[in-house]
């Protein structure tokens, strides 16, 4: 059973082409990640401690949608990323149970206690190499849908998921129930509170580098994109007003249901309206010149930017993001 380089978990597709390989791993998700990379990974060049692999597993399990080129600079990049407080941990394990079971009432149907076996058999590859082996049955039935769950709740081993669904999420916060397990009417209302902003918003708010290249890039290609993705444009230097630009900036993207920030020019106002976005729980998708990808602030370059060569590549990148992940 081949293991995937990251987080050692079985993968479920893995082919080579062009010097690349495209793993499909069942904790992780997809991905494409470079034979030397790859090389590297698997002879622990990377020196990955135990957290560092559950958020980079993580990252990818939540950019699913995307195209994620895993590149040297991009992995030491990842290895930076914060790890997650219980709470944060927990809020990611209870939104996805609210995806897998959207209808209200739903009891969950989750082998919550296979994780132990799951994760034990991983840990030590002791994988039975008869395929009709039971324990195998039981695992190729639960693990493509308990390893998501804890590749996006960032969990480490049986104790700390069992900590955060019995402990933290059904005995102190009573966002869950047991027998039969359901999410709560106060764990509903507490998704309530984590909804995305302004989700009936048709706008699009674009910060940028007011620069005429740039301007060119966005009448040609940002703009039709975010137009084909059936949303309205926003961009700060074509709207007319009277007001201080400050406040119009920040009163459009309190409307908005999502940003487009592209770094290249690695402006100032582009960082702060990024960062507002975040702050408001506005989706914020990223992108910047190949050229200048190096010049992206430490403090996003482990955002899944998206890496463009000219405006038809940004164009066809873009509208894909916006379909995967907005529309």
């Amino acid at each position: 059973m081949t293991k995937c380089p990251i987080c050692s978990s079985p993968l479920s597709n893995d082919y080579y082409q062009k010097d690349t390989f495209w793993i499909s791993c069942l904790r992780c998700g997809n991905c494409f990640i470079t034979r030397s990379v790859r090389n590297m990974l698997e002879g622990g060049a990377f020196n990955l401690s135990e957290t560092q692999i559950v958020n980079i597993s993580g990252w990818i399990r939540e950019n699913q949608g995307t195209d994620i080129d895993l590149t040297k600079e991009k992995l030491y990049s990842l290895k930076t990323l914060k790890t997650l407080t219980v709470s944060e941990k927990a809020d990611k394990i209870l939104i996805y149970f609210s995806k897998l079971f959207p209808v209200a009432g739903a009891s969950l149907i989750l082998g919550f206690n296979k994780v132990g076996e799951i994760l034990n058999t991983i840990n030590h590859q002791s994988f039975p190499e008869n395929k009709d082996d039971p324990f195998m049955k039981m695992f190729n039935y639960n693990a493509p849908i308990l390893l998501p769950i804890i590749s996006l709740g960032r969990i480490i081993n049986t104790d700390e998921f069992i900590y955060i669904i019995e402990v933290y999420l059904r005995k102190e916060k009573g966002y869950l129930s047991n027998s039969p397990q359901k999410i709560t009417p106060a764990g509903w209302t507490y998704l309530e509170s984590l909804r995305q902003a302004n989700p009936e918003s048709k706008k699009a708010f674009v910060a940028m580098w007011f620069d005429p290249e740039m301007e060119k890039v966005y009448d040609n290609f940002i703009n039709k994109a975010i137009e084909n993705s059936g949303f309205e444009p926003i961009q700060i230097g074509r709207k007319e007003h009277n007001n201080d630009i400050n406040d119009e900036i920040i009163g459009e993207i309190r409307n908005c249901k999502f940003v487009v920030a592209d770094f290249t020019g690695n402006r100032r106002g582009v960082y702060y309206e990024a960062g507002f976005a975040y702050g408001q729980n506005i989706e914020v998708i990223h992108s910047c010149h190949e050229d200048q990808l190096k010049d992206v602030h430490f403090d996003i370059n482990h955002r899944n930017i998206i890496k463009w060569s000219d405006g038809e590549d940004l164009y066809n990148k873009l509208l894909k993001r916006i379909k995967a992940t907005i529309a």
